[in-house]
């Protein structure tokens, strides 16, 4: 995480997340005494070991919830020692939106809010991606979302939407901390792929949260019960109503 830019107590909760044993430790350590690859011996300190990494985890946690603000701190104090960086030119967009990653999902929205004319930026890693809308003239801002000033540029201030299209969670919730602490009164969507990401990017204060899987369900379901409500309705009919259902959690 560190190597990519990402804060250090962002590289911490992703270190302590895979510190911890889990339960299918005990299947391979009993897999490897039946085919004898591992002795008793060997099983009984992977058991003790997993057990220690679930006893020991909730109490890093705790610590490194403790210890976050200061890290946080010490980040801003890093930052502002750094030497200056040529400073990007701030958008003079007024009551737009901030889309935030352009892959196959915030592709799609893009295309949705340029449809329907509304004024909006994009804010985008991959250099080749930010050549591409610059060559179609769309307004870009290359760079990480969370990277200091950024939100700035993108003049979150005056922002209707900010929409985090981007499907890590914790590079996510860190932009949606910072724009709603600059922008109160933002309405913020996400993406996300679990109930664990829901309530996490919840947590930084994200309005409307889209978990795919569920949309995708909640997709075949509709489709099922127009089915059984009318079973002689055209199955092409029905086919473009899931076409349509597909395309409203992607705008998320």
């Amino acid at each position: 995480a560190l190597m990519f830019g990402y804060p250090s107590y962002v590289a911490l909760t992703l270190g302590l997340s895979l510190a911890q044993i889990g339960e299918f430790s005990f299947i391979l350590a009993g897999l490897g005494v039946d085919l004898a690859l591992l002795p008793e011996a060997g099983r009984d300190l992977v058991l003790a070991g997993a057990i220690l990494s679930i006893l020991v985890n909730p109490l890093l946690f705790a610590a490194l919830d403790r210890l976050t603000p200061w890290l946080k701190a010490r980040e801003r104090t890093t930052q502002e020692g750094r030497a200056e960086t040529p400073e990007l030119a701030a958008t003079s967009l007024t009551d737009h939106a901030v889309l935030v990653g352009h892959g196959r999902v915030g592709s799609l929205v893009a295309e949705t809010l340029q449809k329907a004319r509304l004024p909006y930026l994009v804010i985008e890693e991959r250099q080749v991606i930010v050549e591409q809308l610059r060559a179609r003239g769309v307004d870009v801002i290359a760079g990480n979302a969370a990277q200091p000033g950024l939100l700035e540029v993108a003049n979150v201030v005056s922002v209707r939407w900010l929409i985090s299209a981007i499907p890590n969670p914790f590079e996510s919730g860190n932009l949606i901390e910072q724009a709603h602490a600059i922008n109160p009164k933002l309405e913020i969507i996400a993406r996300a792929h679990s109930d664990a990401e829901v309530d996490y990017l919840k947590k930084f204060g994200a309005d409307l949260i889209i978990m795919g899987e569920r949309e995708i369900a909640r997709g075949i379901s509709d489709h099922i019960l127009s089915r059984i409500d009318d079973p002689a309705a055209p199955v092409a009919d029905q086919s473009q109503n899931a076409r349509q259902v597909d395309s409203k959690p992607m705008a998320g």
